[in-house]
Parts: structure tokens; C-alpha cells; sequence
């Protein structure tokens, strides 16, 4: 299994019109209600799950590689939505380049420590991730994302 096996192209959003790291965290938990993938939550409860998981400690990587996230006691899949901002978007003193969004079961399940070391491997290789960042649309991120698309081990 690789990281683009458990991508919804559809929650792949490039370029994002956003003014905050709370912000670009609303517009994809949004993106992922409209979708209608299940989530057993409604978007307002799945939202302050994210935000209380974010006041326990920040989820930004120096890399620029946000990774906020929630884990369901009633869900047992995996869900990553992944969105880079139009503009720069900094929080903290750090530039937020790509956001992934993920959404686990209570114990994460299978794929969700492999999913960040995945993530994590990406943003560690600043060229290639410099890249897949200024991607100008999500067909030209994903050719990009396909280029290294990390196995989850």
C-alpha cells in the first residue's frame, strides 16, 4: 500500500483561498462533509475535535508540513485531505506549505503512524517538496506525489 492508495483525489485542494491555519483547517474539514464519505460527526463537532487536539500541541513541522487531525471513537477508516494555501500563511512564525488533514479511528488503525512517517519522509526532502507545493493544480501535485509515492510500512 502507498500514501496516493489512500488519497481521495477529490479531497485535494491546490492553492486554497485562506487567511488562517484554522481557516484552511475549516475549508477541509467542509470539503470532506461534502464529499459524503461517512464521517459519523457533523462538521461543527468534527472541527472542535481538531481544535482541541491542536491546543494540546502544534502539529507544524519546520518543513512547512501542517498535519492536524482527529481520531473518531466510532470510525474506523482513514481519511486524508491534503491543501496547500494560495498565499503564504504562517503560523507561529512558521509558514504553513502544505496541510494534511487526516481523520482515524480512536486508535488510529493501521495506516495512521505509517501515513506520518510517509508524510513526514516527504517534507524532509526540501527539493521535492518545494515542489509538490508549488504545484499549480492538483493534476500537476499528484504527477509530483507520484514521483515518490512512499510505501506505508
Amino acid at each position: 500500500m502507498t500514501f496516493s492508495n489512500l488519497l481521495n483525489p477529490d479531497l485535494v485542494l491546490i492553492r486554497t483561498d485562506c487567511t488562517s491555519k484554522d481557516d484552511l483547517i475549516a475549508i477541509l474539514t467542509e470539503k470532506i462533509h461534502k464529499a459524503d464519505i461517512g464521517i459519523p460527526v457533523s462538521q461543527s463537532d468534527l472541527l472542535a475535535s481538531i481544535f482541541t487536539r491542536e491546543k494540546i500541541g502544534g502539529t507544524l513541522l519546520p518543513s512547512g508540513l501542517s498535519v492536524p487531525h482527529s481520531r473518531l471513537g466510532n470510525y474506523e477508516d482513514i481519511i486524508i485531505a491534503l491543501a496547500t494555501p494560495k498565499e503564504p500563511l504562517f503560523h507561529e512564525e512558521l509558514q504553513i506549505r502544505l496541510m494534511a488533514l487526516m481523520i482515524s479511528s480512536q486508535t488510529g488503525g493501521l495506516y495512521y503512524l505509517p501515513t506520518i512517517a510517509a508524510l513526514t519522509k516527504i517534507s524532509r526532502d526540501s527539493e521535492y517538496f518545494s515542489r509538490l507545493c508549488a504545484a499549480g493544480d492538483k493534476e500537476e501535485f499528484l504527477s509530483i506525489l507520484m514521483e515518490k509515492d512512499p510505501e506505508l510500512k
